[in-house]
């Protein structure tokens, strides 16, 4: 047996974040229905790159000896290019991630198949990174379930739980995989699978992380499939699907969990389900899970249909009763929109008249806008002379404060001289008093020595006219102008 052949090359370093992963591993002719190639990156980034411009899945051509680029993934745009034609295939793509389903392939698909991702690191140098996955081809019709076991019983493939090895009920409670019967009437039941997984930890330290999560039919392939951040896809064509849902989580809060859902079984799809779990585990290895569930499709009997078609009018006399009922509301439904049907046509009335007094309003309220912006434009006036009037009265205190100062400078200059004044008065008072006692000296003295004169011919004055006593002792007014006056 040939078994599956991985090679991971990086440039410059490896990682573990750019993942390639197919399904099956092994083709078969006439027993493998399709192979999926999932070419992705997982937690949307790239070890040792800032910026990731495209990914590319491509395969080998063995006639050329070199890798063949199939499709190009414009990381900005989510643009797909197709570099090469495949006949019967399905292409899907989304969020950095490429999946390719070959239908029926042949020993022609069994090659080396290549997930390149490029981009700049933080220096802004271009680079990029690969990995590559190969498909082997094997006659034997059984040996993708003799692969299936072997899995299933090494135990060395599996993640452990703790340190030391996992045992049966702790793989069990952390990876489950069950159906909603294990027996399904055909073209009548629906079929439900889950494969769920719980991401276990050990003290603070996560023991694995999941990847991927596929449901594969021993004979059909793929079910469906998911991949860490990227959305459920699934090969269930038609009104044949349900329901197909999935999500995958980093902790172990919620379950991992795949859930697809399709009706109109036939009997060719009994037989054998699989779910595998992709994981990574702590100490860097890439394992896989896988658990199965058996399913049998019988054929319909009469009885079956029988009941089946009790069951159908058993639904329709409950339908015809809830139809009735409908019938009954609608009347009554119907009668309520006469009502407000009035109702309508009067608040169309009243709307008529609040629209007609809306439009007064707006012509009140456009002349009010036009005295609005006139106050407007006076209080802008206004502000600019209140302006002026604060400059002038800015002015004016200074002034005013200057003044104040200079006041106070006069007063205690006029303080300085009223007291000079004070004692110059003083001064000049006493000086009087003295020159007053003279003067009453000097006019005392003709008053010792004087000779009444004996006619006005010898009065002398300034005045013009004096009284004088003659030495007769008469008293006569003399003229001192007129010469000899009397």
């Amino acid at each position: 047996f040939l078994r599956l052949a991985l090679w991971v090359s990086l440039i410059f370093m490896s990682s573990s974040e750019l993942v390639i992963d197919v399904q099956p591993s092994v083709i078969s002719p006439e027993i493998t229905p399709q192979l999926v190639i999932n070419c992705s990156i997982t937690n949307n980034q790239v070890q040792h790159l800032d910026v990731i411009k495209c990914l590319t899945l491509s395969r080998y051509n063995e006639t050329n000896r070199e890798f063949e680029d199939l499709f190009t993934l414009n990381s900005s745009t989510l643009n797909l290019k197709k570099l090469h034609q495949l006949k019967f295939s399905q292409i899907s793509f989304g969020n950095l991630y490429i999946t390719l389903i070959l239908q029926n392939p042949t020993q022609f698909d069994a090659l080396v198949y290549r997930c390149n991702v490029t981009g700049d690191n933080e220096e802004g140098t271009n680079i990029s990174l690969f990995a590559k996955m190969a498909v082997e081809y094997e006659n034997n019709s059984t040996a993708l379930i003799e692969e299936i076991r072997r899995y299933k019983k090494n135990e060395s493939f599996q993640c452990s739980l703790k340190k030391h090895e996992p045992s049966e009920v702790n793989q069990k409670s952390r990876f489950q995989f069950y159906g909603s019967s294990d027996i399904i009437q055909e073209l009548i039941e629906p079929l439900t699978l889950k494969c769920s997984y719980k991401t276990l930890s050990q003290g603070h330290k996560e023991t694995s992380t999941i990847q991927s999560l596929f449901i594969l039919h021993e004979t059909n392939g793929v079910i469906a499939y998911i991949n860490k951040h990227q959305p459920v896809v699934t090969t269930i064509q038609g009104d044949n699907l349900k329901n197909v849902e999935g999500e995958i989580f980093d902790n172990e809060s919620k379950d991992s969990y795949l859930q697809v859902t399709w009706n109109n079984l036939k009997h060719s799809e009994s037989g054998k389900y699989f779910c595998e779990a992709h994981v990574n585990c702590s100490d860097g290895r890439f394992d896989k899970l896988i658990d199965i569930v058996t399913i049998i499709v019988r054929g319909s009997t009469l009885e079956d249909l029988v009941k089946v078609i009790q069951k159908l009018q058993r639904q329709a006399e409950v339908d015809q009763e809830s139809l009735q009922n409908n019938e009954q509301k609608i009347k009554a439904i119907k009668e309520d929109v006469d009502t407000n049907k009035q109702s309508i046509i009067s608040v169309k009335e009243d709307l008529n008249t609040k629209q007609e007094s809306i439009l007064r309003i707006d012509k009140d309220l456009d002349a009010k806008q036009q005295d609005i912006i006139s106050l407007k434009d006076n209080m802008n006036t206004t502000e600019k002379d209140i302006i002026r009037i604060k400059e002038d009265v800015y002015t004016n205190q200074e002034n005013i404060l200057s003044i104040t100062e200079n006041i106070d400078t006069n007063k205690h200059n006029m303080s300085s001289l009223l007291e000079n004044l004070t004692m110059v008065v003083a001064n000049v008072s006493t000086a009087f008093l003295e020159v007053q006692n003279q003067i009453d000296e000097v006019n005392k003295l003709p008053q010792r020595y004087f000779v009444p004169p004996t006619s006005c011919r010898n009065v002398t004055s300034p005045k013009a006219r004096v009284i004088v006593t003659l030495a007769s002792g008469l008293k006569v007014m003399c003229d001192t102008k007129t010469d000899g006056g009397g």
